[in-house]
């Protein structure tokens, strides 16, 4: 054979090894990164995966630990919910996991971007070891096999996009979507603590550590204002609506950080104590302190049987009136289908006591931090529904501090 036959043929046998050779790498990388390519979607896995998915992970900047979610089957009820385990298994939010979920496995890839390690912090998309590290690390738990993409910075251009990587590979890439999660733990537990509107108050008594109480109150629903009780002699409420400022407080009353109530207990010396009644026979108890830099409260709910009892029949009554005179004014002044009174009452009773129920379930065990402007409203004293001290009778005022007197 010739030399150049020879030459050729080895070159041949060479480039085919070379090419099994990477045919044989690529396979053995086949992963994330290997899926992420343009129009593909960037978690392929999730297409048909999401109800196998059991935890859920974020770690921030320093490799520090955001949320650890985890799906856990419950001891009494035996039905599988949503845990922060990073805070003693919290109830997280499953509306907002589900959410977010869809949202990702729903994800695509839009172009390739740099793969270049200098080039990383530019998009945040930059190893999580150092402290300035701008993106989020998501992994997914329960998967057919582990599952992690570094979010980084969100497209500038409309923010309907987010940089992402591997992070065991070199390239990133621009996905679709408003998919990098939120980095506040807050946004995935369940935050709210109550929500009880204002117009369901009836009574309030906020008893300060020095035992003074403040305390409003309405006789009826209907009346504008909730009235102070007992102002001290000789000083003038600010106002008529001056006793409205806290009553707000259950509504939309949001944490602001939690703990198990085991890791603190109320400090007596500084110790509030708020009780709001509603009309409909909701007790809400809450112990305020501040311990550590940090306000803490623990809330309980009970039930103030007849006034519950009371307040059910009456709006059973109502609802009965009222659709009897729809139905007399519909047909002509002919009766229409009769209400039974008492079932409806016995539901709405239920009604009243299931809600009662549900915030204990939520709240028990725990100390809640509630953001500044909701704890200010459980320290409020009678001072602040007060007049500023006026100037003492006989006294002339004289702002500019001209001379006074003859001469």
């Amino acid at each position: 054979m010739k030399k150049s036959a020879l030459l050729k043929m080895s070159a041949l046998a060479a480039g085919l090894l070379v090419g099994a050779f990477l045919l044989q790498r690529n396979s053995s990388t086949e992963g994330a990164e290997a899926a992420l390519s343009n129009n593909a979607a960037t978690l392929p896995i999730l297409q048909n995966g999401l109800n196998a998915i059991s935890s859920i992970k974020l770690t921030g900047a320093g490799n520090t630990e955001i949320v650890n979610l985890q799906r856990i089957t419950d001891a009494a009820s035996k039905e599988q919910k949503w845990v922060a385990t990073n805070i003693q298994n919290y109830p997280a939010d499953v509306s907002k996991i589900r959410e977010y979920l869809i949202r990702l496995s729903q994800s695509s890839i839009r172009e390739a971007k740099t793969s270049n390690p200098e080039s990383y912090a530019k998009l945040g998309v930059e190893d999580l070891k150092t402290p300035e590290a701008k993106g989020i690390l998501i992994e997914l738990g329960g998967l057919a096999k582990p599952t992690k993409l570094l979010m980084g910075a969100t497209a500038a251009t409309g923010g309907e996009g987010v940089y992402v990587r591997d992070p065991d590979g070199k390239q990133s890439f621009l996905a679709s979507g408003q998919i990098r999660p939120e980095a506040s733990i807050n946004a995935w537990i369940q935050a709210d603590i109550t929500s009880i509107g204002a117009s369901r108050i009836q009574q309030v008594d906020i008893t300060a550590p020095n035992g003074e109480v403040l305390s409003v109150k309405k006789a009826k629903p209907e009346e504008p204002d909730w009235a102070v009780q007992n102002p001290p002699k000789g000083k003038v409420l600010a106002g008529p609506s001056a006793g409205n400022s806290v009553v707000g407080t259950l509504d939309a009353l949001r944490l602001e950080s939690v703990l198990p109530a085991a890791s603190g207990e109320p400090v007596a010396s500084e110790l509030y104590k708020a009780q709001y009644r509603t009309f409909d026979g909701v007790i809400i108890d809450i112990l305020a302190w501040e311990a550590n830099g940090k306000n803490q409260i623990r809330l309980s709910a009970r039930l103030d049987e007849a006034m519950a009892t009371a307040f059910a029949s009456a709006e059973a009554e109502k609802a009965a009136d009222t659709a009897a005179a729809t139905a007399l004014a519909a047909q002509d002044k002919k009766p229409g289908a009769q209400i039974d009174v008492a079932k409806l009452s016995a539901e709405k009773l239920a009604t009243i006591k299931a809600e009662v129920a549900a915030i204990n379930a939520r709240a028990n065990g725990w100390n809640y931090t509630l953001p500044p402007y909701q704890y200010a409203n459980i320290k409020k004293t009678m001072a602040d529904m007060l007049k500023s001290d006026a100037p003492a009778p006989g006294t002339v005022e004289n702002p500019l501090n001209l001379p006074i007197g003859p001469g």
